[in-house]
């Protein structure tokens, strides 16, 4: 038995359980099972929090701190010319927080802050603040964002009421507390001040719920729940602008919201979520089976982000592993779990079968984008049930 962290209900048994090791977020691999409980009753689906949550995300968690322009891929065009996730965020915050001339915008979970910097290059009339729970991330602030306006660990009391906006970009997944997140930031806002979240959508990138250290999936109606509990008017739910990801502007309201619960929606949550968990241990099932009938024989792993690292957690010890293949050239001539990370084209003549680490909604579509991968004797081996 378990209590769901947006409305408090109770849920019995987890829909989803596999041994450890789990995989998180920086790929780094963690000896404690897997197990994701989804809430019928808003539609919520969690995981265990991770131990030492605190010391994880201080000192273990260096997101994209490889070097000084480390970033991660959103997408690649067709001429191959490759849209960086930081710069494509900064497209959409800009769009659609609306911010007056001169506003106080605080990143909240800034890490590097790189979106902020994106976004302070193109209108440099705002005053960047940035608050981090890590002061790993303080030397990429430094020259650009003043001393006064920088905080780690705990929010000054001084700036609540400061912010004209805040925006909090894929942090929200990791809180074991996600409402009381959300009135941390209600406070720090000015009246009727603007919230952007980001967050993954599970639904439209089913990897999220097997990822250890985001112990929040979101659905649409656990987030409108979570955000009226603490205390935020929501006017824009953009599923379309970031595939597999909410982006999420809300406005601080001065009295309590009340949330009408949509059972459909509710309904349809919990459907996929189950749906999701089902995915998974089928998957997962499918994928060990057929590593263990490959013992001995050379594969590699398209994919050096979660999906294809949660596949080498899975079958390690069953295949001779010759690579990762990565489209992103910060990732390729490096090494991933101990194994190379290569250009998807310099694939080894010898190696007999690719496992396809990539979302399962769009692998078959990028991978047909790429004729030298379909060649015979490789045999392509794909994330389903």
């Amino acid at each position: 038995m378990t209590t769901c962290r947006v409305c408090g209900g109770k849920i019995a048994a987890p829909a989803y359980e596999t041994p450890a090791p789990a995989l998180t977020s920086i790929m780094t691999l963690l000896d404690v099972p897997t197990r994701v409980y989804v809430c019928d009753g808003c539609g919520h689906a969690q995981c265990d929090e991770i131990h030492d949550i605190k010391a994880f995300y201080d000192t273990g968690y260096r997101i994209s701190l490889n070097s000084e322009g480390h970033d991660q891929i959103f997408a690649v065009k067709p001429d191959g010319t490759i849209i960086y996730r930081t710069d494509h965020q900064a497209e959409i915050a800009y769009r659609l927080l609306d911010l007056p001339q001169g506003a106080k915008l605080l990143d909240y979970g800034a890490a590097k802050a790189d979106t902020l910097r994106k976004i302070i290059a193109a209108r440099p009339d705002i005053e960047p603040h940035v608050f981090d729970v890590s002061t790993d991330y303080a030397p990429a602030w430094s020259g650009w964002i003043a001393l006064h306006a920088q905080a780690t660990y705990e929010v000054p009391a001084a700036w609540n009421g400061r912010f004209d906006a805040a925006m909090s970009h894929f942090v929200i997944e990791h809180v074991a507390d996600p409402v009381s997140f959300i009135r941390e930031i209600h406070k720090l806002l000015k009246p009727r001040g603007t919230l952007l979240l980001s967050m993954p959508d599970v639904s439209a990138n089913p990897g999220d719920m097997t990822v250890a250290d985001h112990v929040n999936h979101f659905s649409e109606a656990s987030l409108r729940r979570a955000l009226a509990a603490g205390g935020f008017e929501v006017s824009t739910i953009d599923t379309t602008s970031f595939p597999g990801a909410f982006f999420v502007v809300a406005v601080r309201s001065e009295t309590p919201v009340r949330q009408k619960q949509d059972a459909a929606l509710v309904q349809g949550s919990v459907a996929r979520g189950l749906e999701i968990c089902d995915f998974w241990r089928a998957s997962a099932a499918g994928i060990e089976k057929r590593a263990a009938s490959l013992r001995g024989r050379k594969a590699a792993i398209y994919g050096a982000g979660f999906y294809g690292s949660w596949i080498f957690s899975r079958i390690a010890g069953d295949i001779e592993l010759t690579a990762f293949l990565d489209q992103n050239p910060g990732l390729q001539n490096t090494q991933h779990l101990g194994h190379p990370v290569i250009a998807p084209i310099d694939i080894a003549n010898d190696a007999e079968a690719l496992f396809i680490g990539l979302n399962p909604l769009k692998a078959r579509a990028a991978i047909g984008s790429m004729p030298y991968l379909q060649r015979p004797g490789l045999e392509l081996i794909w994330l389903e049930a």
